[in-house]
């Protein structure tokens, strides 16, 4: 019987009472045990645990490699969803991502996707005005090779374009040759 007065840990978790009315725990039949572990019935309790802890050290190396397959794994799943959503994810917010995708990837796939689509829902940016290229650049008018030397002035075309108007409308009338129609119509066109 413990001491009442016996000073108790806090920290200690208590022992639950046995409960009188749960069924008896079935008998270990060992002969089972030792035909599982391939060990002869005439096997002592130390031979048997041997192979016991054999078998559980066994098991532990091969959840340890399981669990660095597993957590390989997830961590290259992560950089792919990073990686999927990098419109996104700025590399400010890189750590909280990734953090939230290793402790739930479903909810942070969802969240992610639903900003991307609130993202894409806003209007585009509007388009930059037309260029205009540099004034010393603008072709307005094609140049004869006399105004391109520096010659005629363009009261000097429109007084050409005068004479030759005139000329073709001699040579259409009075059925001349261009070069004297020409010649007339430079007459009467003189200054």
């Amino acid at each position: 019987m413990p001491d009442p007065n016996a000073a108790t840990d806090p920290t200690a978790t208590p022992v639950p009472a046995p409960d009188p009315n749960a069924p008896p725990a079935p008998a270990l039949d060992l002969s089972q045990i030792k035909s599982m572990l391939n060990l002869p019935d005439t096997a002592s309790d130390v031979e048997l645990i041997t192979a016991l802890v054999e078998l559980i050290s066994n098991l532990q190396q091969k959840y340890d490699a399981l669990l660095s397959d597993a957590t390989t794994l997830q961590g290259q799943i992560t950089n792919r969803d990073l990686e999927d959503f990098k419109d996104i994810v700025t590399p400010e917010t890189t750590d909280f991502w990734r953090e939230t995708l290793m402790a739930n990837r479903n909810e942070a796939v969802r969240i992610l996707g639903s900003i991307r689509k609130d993202n894409s829902a806003t209007p585009p940016a509007p388009t930059p005005p037309p260029r205009v290229p540099l004034a010393n650049r603008i072709l307005t008018l094609p140049k004869s090779v006399i105004e391109l030397a520096g010659g005629a002035s363009p009261v000097d075309t429109t007084h050409a374009v005068a004479i030759r108007n005139r000329a073709h409308e001699l040579r259409k009338t009075e059925k001349l040759p261009w070069s004297e129609a020409f010649t007339r119509a430079e007459k009467e066109h003189r200054p």
